[in-house]
């Protein structure tokens, strides 16, 4: 099979996988459970004595953010599982499609509707700080951006850890712990310099194997200015592949 053909059978699979998401009934939830928060952010803005433009917005970025990766580690931890049980993998495994294929077709499923949530938030969020009467800061949509970033990279470890672990729970907690590991990988720096030896190597290695979320929490520095780099962009296509490469070895090993 070309290249094109590969591409079209991944698009295939990824739109499958989208249109999927959007019908179960997790999805719905989710979507009334967003709203109310996005109504709750209004309250808690109110209560501001002074900067609500701001606190409105990082409060519905906050939001968004957490809600993303929370939907985003659902659809992964389940995602075999489902398939197994409604017996649906068997009909894509039984055809002459890499495996490989269909696992980067789930995956740009997956990033698909997180990229469709992220956007469906962003104008709820939007019309909520416009209905207060402030305008939506310079940074907001930065910080949207900067969300589906670190959604697509969690992703991609979320499916390795879903292929390596033995129930959806565990992969579950795991892709959680880490996206928090991922946030505290900055500090790891200074504690290197001061390290020696075998801690030396251990801090070394996590800072090595957890990416630093941090380089895309725009929300908590785009307002004095700071861009994506060329460094952090390329950061993340690099641990989206080295995931995606690991996991495809696991998903070829795998047994159904």
């Amino acid at each position: 099979m070309s290249f094109l053909s590969y591409l079209k059978l991944i698009w295939i699979l990824a739109y499958r996988t989208f249109r999927e998401s959007l019908k179960t009934r997790f999805f719905l939830l989710f979507a009334i459970f967003a709203f109310i928060l996005m109504y709750i952010s209004v309250l808690g803005s109110m209560l501001a004595i002074s900067h609500e433009e701001r606190v409105l917005t990082d409060i519905s970025l906050l939001l968004m953010e957490i809600l993303c990766i929370v939907y985003a580690i659902f659809q992964v931890s389940s995602a075999f599982s489902t398939e197994i049980r409604n017996k649906t993998i068997y009909l894509v495994l039984s055809r002459p499609v890499p495996r490989a294929v269909c696992l980067a077709g789930k995956e740009t499923g997956v990033m698909l509707s997180t990229a469709f949530i992220i956007l469906i938030l962003s104008l709820m969020a939007v019309f909520v700080i416009k209905s207060r009467g402030l305008s939506v800061p310079d940074y907001f949509f930065a910080a949207a951006v900067g969300t589906f970033i670190k959604t697509a990279i969690l992703t991609s470890f979320a499916f390795l850890l879903s292929l390596l672990s033995t129930s959806d729970i565990t992969a579950f907690v795991m892709s959680g712990l880490f996206y928090v590991l991922g946030h505290v990988t900055s500090e790891i720096e200074p504690l290197v310099q001061k390290a020696s030896g075998v801690k030396f190597f251990i801090l070394k290695l996590c800072g090595i194997l957890f990416p630093n979320l941090n380089l895309y929490s725009v929300r908590d520095t785009a307002a004095a200015g700071f861009p994506f780099t060329a460094g952090s962009l390329s950061a993340a296509f690099l641990w989206i592949s080295a995931a995606y490469i690991l996991s495809a070895w696991a998903f070829s090993r795998k047994e159904f």
